[in-house]
């Protein structure tokens, strides 16, 4: 069994990734299809750099893939009355841009965020389940395809963050019925070995139990 690799979440970092998203989808959006260019950020940043943008530990779900504390940040009142409003059809809005921290951000951080943006974003605008349909043609979560069935479609999954260095099929069915190209770089199985043994020692370094 592949080691659960767990990065110590740091909240006033969440918090700022997200206001950025949003931020730069022009400050209005979905928040169930925010959460998922918060995955495809984190994807791009551990597949380049051996670490999410955000340190959150992620749930494989009937929807596709959930950073869990960046929903939980999202879902609680204190960020809405702060800098985020949200209405009854899930639209949230950003009050003001000025409040963002940025200075949490590394320049890798930034990259891996426009590159969510530059390439998810515009295929979120369209439908809001284009987004969760295309985390369903990604490996880490197709994991757990089988496990969403009849009761258990409300369950949810720890993943793992060394499944994220899997190469999707770029034929999958989902890429096709949204006539998407998968914009991920596919790794080698030598990528994948230096990422792995990098990302353990990053976990070693920084995760929740160091």
């Amino acid at each position: 069994m592949k080691p659960l690799i767990r990065f110590e979440m740091n909240s006033k970092k969440g918090e700022s990734f997200l206001e950025t998203l949003l931020d730069k989808v022009g400050g209005k959006y979905n928040y169930i299809v925010l959460l998922k260019l918060a995955f495809f950020a984190d994807r791009y940043h551990i597949r380049n750099y051996a670490r999410p943008v955000g340190a959150d530990y992620y749930l494989a779900m009937r929807h596709g893939a959930v950073p869990s504390n960046l929903k939980d940040i999202l879902e609680s009142k204190c960020l809405f009355e702060d800098n985020i409003q949200k209405d009854k059809e899930y639209i949230i809005t950003l009050k003001s841009s000025e409040n963002i921290d940025k200075t949490q951000f590394s320049t890798s951080d930034i990259e891996a965020i426009d590159f969510a943006i530059e390439k998810f974003s515009k295929v979120g605008s369209n439908d809001i389940w284009n987004l969760p349909d295309l985390c369903h043609a990604y490996p880490e979560w197709i994991e757990y395809k089988d496990q969403f069935n009849g009761d258990n479609k409300n369950n949810s999954y720890d993943m793992n963050f060394l499944d994220f260095l899997k190469n999707a099929n770029p034929n999958h069915p989902d890429f096709k019925k949204l006539n998407f190209t998968d914009p991920f770089t596919p790794l080698t199985d030598l990528d994948r070995k230096d990422l792995t043994e990098e990302i353990q020692e990053v976990n070693n370094l920084y995760g929740e139990d160091s």
